[in-house]
């Protein structure tokens, strides 16, 4: 109920700030008038505890005094407004307060000189301790005006600094996926041209795989996240691309509780842990190379491969730094890795849709 309120607030916020501080002809009259019946009501009840009665007949000080209140306090907005060009209040904060209120008190010494001046000689010392008081009425006014726009200023500079973080995020994890790409064509065409070598008619059923399963990282390439089934789908065509090849020399198991089928994972995830276990090491029909995906209760997934590393074999290391880097822009929790020398394993959160940020 709390948040619903605040929420309510700050939407309205704009709209008061918009009714009564922009420097339009309606927002100045709305203002003059406020004005105006607060000074009129400030220097009466004064003159009424002061017993000034000579005040009701003598409008031409009434006049003097609501014009002088309007003015301190047209003078304030202005003020006010120079100074969100010129200091904004998010920039130097204590640097603004001082200025404000210096030029503030210098414009009330400037209203009050003009008043002394202006206003008819037979007034009394009371008269004026009346308008005082108006005008002190007027700048708590004033003040109420100036935080009201503060509160407008500092939610609007929040909002601006909120988009640039949510886009350089989306631009940042467009950005990790995007390098994906090449990664993962040019690792495809080194298998096709294995392939070429020992197989000609499989390598263009090869071929053929090869353009379905690009075809997914294509459409994948501007998604945030995907299903974990939608995934799994594509691993089944991707390890099409190897079995072929490799035959019994390579072994998936997969296995998954139905029921985190549609919870989501960065796409293309699965794929670059394959593909590593893959390059890296060496499989062999008395050797195969074993690859268990699982889920846990923890609605995560585990990706463990047997180690048989490649004397050969060369890691720039992009695939799991890669995969690691998107998961800190999607959620706190942790991208686990583990080496025991005989199993290689990486375990990865599994997110629901509404623990995704929105701003990616």
């Amino acid at each position: 109920m709390k948040n619903t309120a605040t929420k309510t607030y700050a939407d309205e916020l704009p709209k008061i700030h918009e009714g009564i501080m922009k420097p339009s002809f309606a927002a100045s009259m709305r203002r003059v008038a406020i004005v105006s019946i607060l000074g009129i009501v400030a220097i009466i009840f004064l003159g009424e505890v002061l017993e000034i009665t000579h005040l009701y007949h003598r409008p031409g000080y009434i006049i003097t005094a609501v014009i002088g209140v309007n003015m301190l306090s047209e003078g304030n907005v202005i003020i006010n407004r120079i100074l969100n060009k010129k200091m904004p209040w998010y920039g130097k904060l204590k640097q603004r307060i001082i200025t404000q209120l210096g030029l503030s008190f210098s414009w009330l010494v400037i209203i009050t000189f003009l008043f002394s001046i202006l206003s008819p000689h037979t007034v009394t010392k009371g008269a004026i301790m009346s308008f005082l008081f108006g005008t002190l009425f007027i700048l708590f006014y004033n003040g109420i005006l100036i935080m009201k726009n503060f509160a407008y200023n500092l939610q609007q500079s929040i909002v601006e600094n909120e988009k640039l973080k949510q886009a350089k995020l989306h631009a940042d994890y467009l950005a990790l996926q995007n390098q994906l790409n090449p990664h993962f064509l040019f690792n495809s065409f080194s298998v096709l041209i294995s392939e070429i070598q020992y197989n000609q008619e499989r390598a263009v059923e090869f071929v053929q795989k090869m353009s379905d399963v690009y075809r997914y990282v294509l459409q994948q390439r501007n998604s945030t996240t995907t299903t974990l089934n939608a995934e799994l789908n594509f691993i089944k065509d991707y390890q099409f691309l190897h079995q072929i090849r490799m035959g019994n020399a390579l072994i998936i198991d997969i296995n998954i509780n139905p029921e985190h089928l549609n919870l989501q994972l960065p796409p293309i995830t699965l794929q670059v842990l394959l593909e590593n276990a893959i390059k890296h090491n060496r499989a062999t029909n008395k050797q195969p190379l074993y690859i268990q995906i699982k889920s846990t209760h923890e609605k995560q997934i585990t990706i463990t491969n047997t180690l048989n590393p490649k004397s050969t074999s060369f890691s720039t290391g992009i695939g799991i730094k890669n995969i690691v880097a998107r998961y800190k822009l999607l959620t706190k929790q942790e991208v686990l890795i583990k080496d025991n020398q005989k199993n290689f394993s990486v375990t990865l959160p599994l997110l629901d849709k509404d623990e995704l940020p929105y701003s990616i």
